[in-house]
C-alpha cells in the first residue's frame, strides 16, 4: 500500500518536503493542505515587490503553483483549515473554507509546517482609526498593494527586519514614515554601532525614528504613544514580531520546547509517532551551544523541509542545527549577523572577546570600495570564532558568509588571518576584511 503523506502548510518547509518526498518515493500518495489561497511563495520577497522599484512581477514570487505540483502527482488543496489532528486514528479533520464541507483525511505520516503568525496589535481604538496592516503572507502584501496608493503617512510599529525593510519600501513609494521601537535602540540584538548605522540610514532617507517608545492606542487618525505623543497616520504597519503557530500541535499532544515552538529531534520528528514538524513552527538546536533556539527564517525552513521529506519516506537525514545567520537591507546599507554576539556568548558559558573594527571592502583606491564595520567575537585564550556582525554598503554578504563558514568549521581567529581568499583590487583589498579582523582578535585573545 502506498505511503500516505499529509503535509499541513505549504509555503516553505511544507512545499519543500512535498517535492523531496515525491522524488524519493514515486508511489507515495501526497496531499498538501494550505489554510490560505497561495502556496510555495517567497515571503522574504514581499517588501521588494511592494517597493515597485525592483520591477518584480507578482507571479515571480511564486516558486511553484498547485498545477505544477499536480504534474508531479502532489495533490494541493488550498483554503483548507485543519481543525483537528487525531494521532490515535492517524487522521486529520479538515474544513474546506470555500464550501464549508468538513472531512477526514487519513495519513501514515504527517508533517506540521504551520509556520508562524504575526503578533496582533492589541491596543484600544477610538473613532476613525488608521488602517492597520501586517506583512506576513502574500495576502497581506496584496492588501497593502491595494491601499497604499491612497496613503500618505505611515507609522511602523517595530524595528525588526520587517519593520526596517518596510520603512525603506514605504519611503520609496513616497510616504512619510515614522518607525516606533519599544526598545531603547534599533536592533538590540546587534552591537550598538550596527544599530546606530541602521538608524542613520533610515534618517538620512527621511524616516523619523522613535526609540524607547510604546504605542498605547489609536485615536481618530493618530497613533498615541505612552508619553502622550500623537502621530498622524493613514496606515499603521504592525511589525512587532511573530510567534510559532502551534495550536494544532498542542491539541494533538505534540510537545513544545522551552522556546514555545514545537520540539523536534534532528530527524524533524516530534514526540508523537508518525508526526513530523518543520519550518517556522519548530525550534532548532544552535550549532555552537546545542541549546534550543527559535529562528524563523526562510532558508532554515527549506533545509528542515528537505530533512522531513527524506525521513517521511524512509530516509535517515539529520538537521545539524543553526547559527542564526541573517542579512537584510536598509537602502544602501546591508546589515548581517551570524553565531553568538558578546552577551549571548557570555550567557552560553564562553569567555568572549569582542572587537569592533573597520576595513575597506575592496582596494581603497577602487571607486566601488566602501567601509565595512565588523564586530567579531571569539573565545578568550583559544580564539575560537563565536560570532560576527557586519554592516556596510558593499561585500557584507560575502563577509558574513565567510564568518558563518568559519564558525561552522570551528575555525579560530588565526585561521581567519590565514585563509586563502580571492584577491584582485575590484573585488577585495589585499587582506580581506575577515583576515584583518581575525588578525586583530588573534592578538587580543
Amino acid at each position: 500500500m502506498a505511503n500516505r503523506l499529509l503535509i499541513i502548510g505549504g509555503v516553505a518547509a511544507g512545499a519543500k518536503a512535498a517535492a523531496v518526498a515525491r522524488r524519493r518515493d514515486p508511489s507515495a500518495h501526497i496531499v498538501l493542505v494550505q489554510d490560505e489561497l497561495n502556496i510555495s511563495y517567497s515571503a522574504c520577497g514581499l517588501p521588494y515587490w511592494l517597493a515597485q522599484d525592483e520591477g518584480i512581477d507578482r507571479h515571480r514570487l511564486i516558486a511553484r503553483t498547485p498545477e505544477a505540483f499536480a504534474r508531479e502527482r502532489i495533490e494541493v488543496r488550498t483554503s483548507q483549515h485543519v481543525e483537528q489532528l487525531d494521532v490515535h486514528r492517524a487522521s486529520a479533520r479538515i474544513c474546506d473554507r470555500t464550501t464549508g464541507r468538513t472531512y477526514d483525511e487519513p495519513y501514515d505520516n504527517v508533517l506540521l509546517a504551520t509556520g508562524a503568525q504575526a503578533m496582533a496589535l492589541d491596543i484600544p481604538r477610538i473613532g476613525s482609526t488608521p488602517v492597520v496592516a501586517y506583512l506576513r503572507s502574500i495576502a497581506d502584501a496584496d492588501h497593502l498593494s491595494q491601499i497604499l496608493p491612497a496613503m500618505q503617512r505611515a507609522v511602523i510599529i517595530g524595528g525588526g527586519y520587517i519593520g526596517l525593510e518596510m520603512a525603506e519600501t514605504l519611503l520609496r513609494r513616497g510616504l512619510q514614515v515614522c518607525l516606533v521601537e519599544m526598545m531603547p535602540r534599533l536592533l538590540p540584538n546587534f552591537a550598538e554601532a550596527i544599530g546606530q548605522a541602521a538608524r542613520e540610514a533610515l534618517e538620512q532617507h527621511g524616516a523619523e525614528v522613535l526609540t524607547g517608545q510604546r504605542v498605547v492606542g489609536l485615536d481618530d487618525g493618530r497613533v498615541v504613544l505612552a508619553d502622550g505623543t500623537a502621530l498622524a497616520a493613514d496606515v499603521v504597519l504592525a511589525a512587532m514580531g511573530v510567534r510559532p503557530r502551534t495550536q494544532l500541535a498542542t491539541a494533538a499532544g505534540v510537545s513544545l520546547g522551552p522556546t514555545g515552538a514545537i520540539a523536534v529531534d534532528s530527524r524533524m520528528a516530534t514526540n508523537v509517532e508518525h508526526v513530523y514538524a518543520a519550518g517556522d513552527c519548530v525550534e532548532s538546536r544552535h550549532w555552537l551551544t546545542n541549546a534550543p533556539v527559535w529562528m524563523p527564517l526562510g532558508d532554515v525552513a527549506n533545509r528542515q523541509g528537505r530533512v522531513a521529506g527524506i525521513n517521511m519516506t524512509g530516509g535517515t537525514a539529520a538537521f545539524p542545527g543553526v547559527l542564526g545567520t541573517a542579512i537584510f537591507r536598509v537602502f544602501e546599507l546591508a546589515v548581517a549577523r551570524t553565531g553568538l554576539n558578546h552577551a549571548q556568548a557570555l550567557a552560553a558559558g564562553f569567555d568572549p572577546v569582542t572587537e569592533v573594527l573597520e576595513a575597506p571592502s575592496r582596494a581603497r583606491y577602487m571607486r566601488a570600495s566602501r567601509t565595512l564595520k565588523i564586530v567579531l567575537t571569539v573565545q578568550r585564550g583559544t580564539g575560537l570564532v563565536l560570532g560576527g556582525e557586519v554592516s556596510g554598503e558593499d561585500a557584507v554578504d560575502k563577509t558574513v558568509d565567510i564568518l558563518a563558514t568559519a564558525i561552522w568549521g570551528k575555525l579560530h581567529a588565526n585561521d581567519l588571518a590565514d585563509l586563502d581568499l580571492a584577491y584582485a583590487p575590484p573585488f577585495s583589498p589585499v587582506l580581506a576584511p575577515v583576515q584583518l579582523a581575525g588578525d586583530v582578535l588573534y592578538k587580543m585573545a
